[in-house]
């Protein structure tokens, strides 16, 4: 049976929410939002020592670090050719490296919390879908090899036969990685706990967020006062900073579950047509698939979760015409996500507002570059020293 009401498969399982804020205190810092941002930022900022209090308007992993597709992936948004062109060879290659870097971390830091069964690396397969594209997966391993990252070219007979039906041939990026991403995030919320941090759920915080100087952050029940806030909340961004309203756009992205399948239709991540159509199978036989955001247009530029019926039933011509199963959908759900300008977050002190930092704008890309985000800012709360160049600058 489908579940109509929007519960994703990620998050329909027990949950037992943290109390929500009540009355008034004074830290450190607050960081608004227990997504991937927040939480990486929290847990550093909590190891630095700094206190840290984390104010989440729903639960744990409820946005959309919890609605998303479950790919944890290197690099930003663009594939890398792409990101070459559009910022420049040496920033590409730097973003890339950083998010290399920034994803063995988590893999790391996911055994630590022992959580490693829901961090798998299994490799991206970037199938073409076109002949066009075909010529652009080929470039896109040529340009990770010339740089020295690690990039495999597949040819259409050694594609998974359900993605040979299509598909021509694969960039293939081993290191890349599958989530069960609501159990990862309320596992780094847990070890942001260990590490002295506390969390609220059910704690709202309205824009436009005031800065330290500006005035204490106000809950239903409670009263922070905080020397440095954080704003991680990556599709709420705009409204809850009013100066990226013009360069972030919340976004609704779409995906859907199968029932278990009785056999494997690949063991890697997918990706195809240019990215717009993703899938993973998870270990259980389960199909999680989404996309089409092309297809929804404007009206995906929205900061509700409600879903598109077209969408979700495009999505189901894919699982059947396209790659030849006949499966049954158990739940079908949409997820918020900030898309910026150029998409490339936005990290760090918002311009003329001193103690109030933003993380956010992943554009639907965020599982690695959200928790690089978070650790970003805490390494400039707590004055820890970086030598290279910001990659991510907030006051662009």
């Amino acid at each position: 049976m489908t579940r109509a009401d929007g519960v994703p498969f990620w998050l329909d399982e027990e949950y037992e929410p943290r109390p929500a804020l009540d009355g008034r205190v004074e830290v450190d810092a607050c960081v608004i939002g227990a997504g991937v941002a927040g939480l990486s930022c929290a847990h550093a900022l909590a190891r630095h020592g700094v206190e840290t209090v984390v104010l989440e308007r729903s639960t744990v992993a409820a946005g959309a670090s919890g609605r998303n597709g479950g790919f944890l992936l290197a690099g930003p948004a663009a594939f890398y050719p792409d990101a070459r062109e559009r910022y420049g060879h040496d920033r590409a290659r730097r973003i890339y490296a950083a998010t290399l870097e920034t994803q063995a971390e988590m893999y790391a830091l996911a055994a630590e919390l022992g959580a490693g069964e829901w961090m798998q690396r299994v490799g991206l397969l970037r199938a073409s879908a076109s002949d066009e594209e075909a010529k652009h997966v080929r470039r896109h391993v040529e340009a990770l090899r010339e740089d020295g990252f690690p990039a495999e070219l597949v040819e259409r007979d050694a594609l998974p036969a359900a993605v040979a039906r299509y598909a021509l041939n694969g960039c293939l990026t081993e290191h890349d990685g599958a989530l069960h991403p609501a159990r990862w995030i309320r596992a780094l919320a847990r070890g942001a706990e260990a590490a002295g941090a506390r969390i609220h759920d059910g704690s709202p915080v309205e824009g436009p967020v005031p800065a330290p100087a500006e005035g204490e952050l106000r809950t239903p029940a409670g009263v922070v006062a905080a020397r440095q806030v954080v704003v991680a909340s990556d599709g709420a961004l705009p409204a809850l900073v009013p100066e990226y309203a013009r360069r972030v756009r919340a976004r609704r992205l779409h995906m859907t579950a199968t029932a278990p399948l009785s056999g494997r239709v690949t063991n890697r991540l997918v990706y195809s047509r240019w990215g717009y159509e993703y899938f993973q199978q998870r270990p259980d036989g389960r199909l999680l698939i989404g996309g089409f955001s092309d297809l929804d247009g404007e009206d995906s530029y929205t900061d509700s979760d409600s879903g598109s019926a077209r969408i979700w039933e495009r999505i189901e011509r894919l699982i059947g015409e396209g790659l030849g199963l006949d499966a049954e959908i158990t739940h079908r759900w949409a997820g918020v996500v900030g898309y910026s300008d150029d998409g490339l977050p936005y990290v760090g002190e918002v311009p003329g507002r001193p103690g109030l930092h933003v993380a956010g704008g992943y554009s639907g890309h965020g599982n690695v570059p959200g928790f690089l985000a978070g650790r970003l800012v805490a390494d400039a709360i707590a004055g820890v020293e970086r030598d290279e160049p910001a990659l991510f600058r907030a006051d662009r």
